[in-house]
């Protein structure tokens, strides 16, 4: 799948993406979404997560890693989740160091995106990759637009994974976006989920044996929390029925103060 063209110290360009091998960490990123599938400090599990039956498809959303939703989010359009995610991306800035690698992504408008969002648009994904990941976006757009960072993270037991800082206020989508207050500003997952947070804190944390994951957010308005559970990955063609206990998203979003026309997001996630 990842055949090698072109070759620099630690990035190699293949048909459909960029492999990265780093004395810091390995990577994958697909072209297609200009999205991140794959990070791995050296000697640490993997930070990101991929469904077990997850295939490379032009023109299909891979279900992993880092996936972008824009120019909407949810349902509201078609396809759901926007465009973003499945066309490709150009490669148009790309520095190394021996603390990281950073690459530059952009997306334009074209007669392709113009039949699905009638909007000229120039969005650029900056992606910092080293002992912590920032992807940094850029949005100069003629229409405001919603957007999610929809991070898969790995985990080894879901049900034992503790999540900090995301406030009390969310909408649950589950029950049609009724507005609900939480009991508790600590959050313990044991069912399905999927609420999106209107006031949270600019990091959210969620802690699992003795790992810690920090996602610092920046210009964000909320923060989406989802896990399918069994009864929907049972639903989803490309999980297995138990993957929903290897994962979970966290997702650095503008959803209830859409972007504006000229606008950015930002997370940097650490691992300590």
């Amino acid at each position: 799948m990842w055949r090698a063209s072109i070759n620099t110290h630690f990035l190699t360009t293949t048909e459909i993406g960029f492999e990265l091998h780093h004395p810091l960490f390995d990577a994958l990123i697909l072209k297609q979404g200009a999205q991140l599938i794959h990070f791995q400090p050296k000697g640490e599990m993997p930070l990101l997560w991929s469904a077990s039956l997850s295939t490379y498809e032009k023109g299909k959303a891979f279900r992993g890693g880092i996936p972008l939703c824009w120019p909407w989010f949810g349902k509201v359009g078609s396809p759901a989740h926007g465009f973003a995610r499945i066309v490709e991306w150009n490669l148009v800035n790309h520095t190394e160091t021996k603390e990281g690698v950073t690459l530059v992504f952009e997306l334009c408008d074209s007669p392709q995106t113009r039949t699905l969002w009638p909007y000229a648009f120039r969005v650029r994904l900056k992606m910092r990759l080293g002992r912590d990941v920032t992807l940094s976006l850029h949005v100069d757009a003629k229409s405001e637009s919603t957007v999610a960072l929809h991070t898969y993270f790995a985990c080894q037991n879901s049900e034992e994974v503790v999540i900090f800082g995301l406030g009390n206020s969310y909408k649950d989508t589950l029950n049609n976006g009724i507005s609900r207050e939480s009991q508790s500003e600590i959050l313990h997952i044991n069912q399905a989920i999927d609420r999106i947070y209107t006031q949270p804190e600019t990091k959210t944390s969620f802690q699992e044996n003795n790992r810690t994951i920090t996602i610092s957010h920046v210009n964000h308005s909320d923060v989406v929390v989802w896990n399918p559970w069994q009864e929907g990955a049972e639903k989803l063609v490309d999980m297995h029925n138990d993957d929903y206990k290897q994962m979970l998203c966290i997702e650095t979003a503008r959803i209830s103060k859409p972007l504006s026309t000229y606008d950015h997001l930002e997370v940097t996630i650490a691992i300590s």
